[in-house]
């Protein structure tokens, strides 16, 4: 099949009718009749079936769907790359993909620096999971990714800029260090175990003989500071969420003590612009002063 004679099955297929697949490819509904059966005779069999007025796709074009689907997500893809390389020529332009907990703590500071300085630049900030900033700095969409924890990918640099603590907050205790096996269990909210400190919390659990099942998971370190704010119960969160999120308990330290790394992540096969260049520096500036701020605060 042709590439238009794809565009007008998947455009029945999506639309329901050979009018409407007429109407969003902008061509007459004859023509796209004509492309149709052009695709039929050179496929050997029928796409669609009219009854009662109506295309009904076949067994064979139900077959076909998933794959012309895959066609038009990597079509999608061009189009997205093909923008983004349009509109990052001039070099005044940077897109940072981060966290949700640095999203509300340390980026929005970084931006506000780099922008005061450089107020013609176009920024675009995005709060993902890990593994949605890998995704979306392989296709283009990022410049830059900020993540908790390790992420060894081909084709991927890493650069380490600091380990944040993790902390304890709950209203029932207000000095640390805290042991893993003095937190009550029955009110602990646990962290996804699709995030790396979930998965390092886990580890630090089972070698200290705890089998915790928490009755409540949440998929950010700022959703469980909350709950912890409206009395729900505790948590172990990272250091930034508490310095920057009001209302919160005084953290506890933990014992023995855990952090996590937060790492700047960016193509390898790509040099860094002079844009990233000075966000990754004003990043290892601020999460310094960070670090600094939660030595006096735990």
């Amino acid at each position: 099949m042709r590439l238009r004679q794809i565009e007008v099955f998947y455009a029945i297929m999506t639309t329901g009718s050979l009018r409407k697949a007429a109407e969003v490819l902008n061509v007459s509904q004859p023509a796209a009749s004509k492309v149709l059966r052009y695709a039929e005779h050179s496929l050997g069999f029928a796409l669609f079936e009219r009854k009662g007025g109506r295309l009904v796709p076949t067994r064979e074009a139900q077959i076909m769907l998933p794959h012309v689907n895959a066609i038009f997500g990597k079509l999608s893809d061009l189009r997205r790359l093909t923008h983004n390389l349009r509109y990052a020529r001039a070099g005044h332009s940077i897109s940072i993909g981060c966290v949700p907990s640095l999203g509300l703590s340390l980026i929005p500071r970084v931006v506000r620096s780099y922008c005061a300085d450089h107020p013609d630049t176009e920024v675009t900030i995005d709060a993902l999971h890990g593994s949605e900033i890998v995704s979306r700095i392989f296709n283009h969409d990022l410049d830059l990714g900020v993540v908790f924890g390790n992420y060894s990918r081909e084709g991927l640099t890493a650069q380490h800029i600091g380990d944040i603590p993790l902390v304890l907050i709950d209203k029932e205790k207000d000095q640390g260090p805290v042991a893993l096996t003095d937190i009550d269990q029955n009110r602990y909210l646990g962290l996804s175990e699709k995030d790396p400190t979930a998965d390092l919390l886990d580890m630090a659990l089972d070698e200290a003989g705890i089998s915790a099942t928490p009755a409540i998971r949440v998929r950010t370190h700022f959703m469980a500071a909350e709950l912890v704010r409206l009395g729900v119960g505790c948590a172990i969160v990272d250091a930034l969420t508490v310095l920057h999120h009001p209302g919160l308990p005084r953290p506890c330290t933990l014992s023995p003590p855990l952090s996590i790394k937060c790492t700047v992540l960016y193509r390898a096969d790509y040099a860094l612009s002079h844009i990233s260049r000075d966000i990754l520096g004003l990043l290892r500036h601020e999460l310094d002063k960070d670090l600094q701020d939660l030595e006096a605060m735990v």
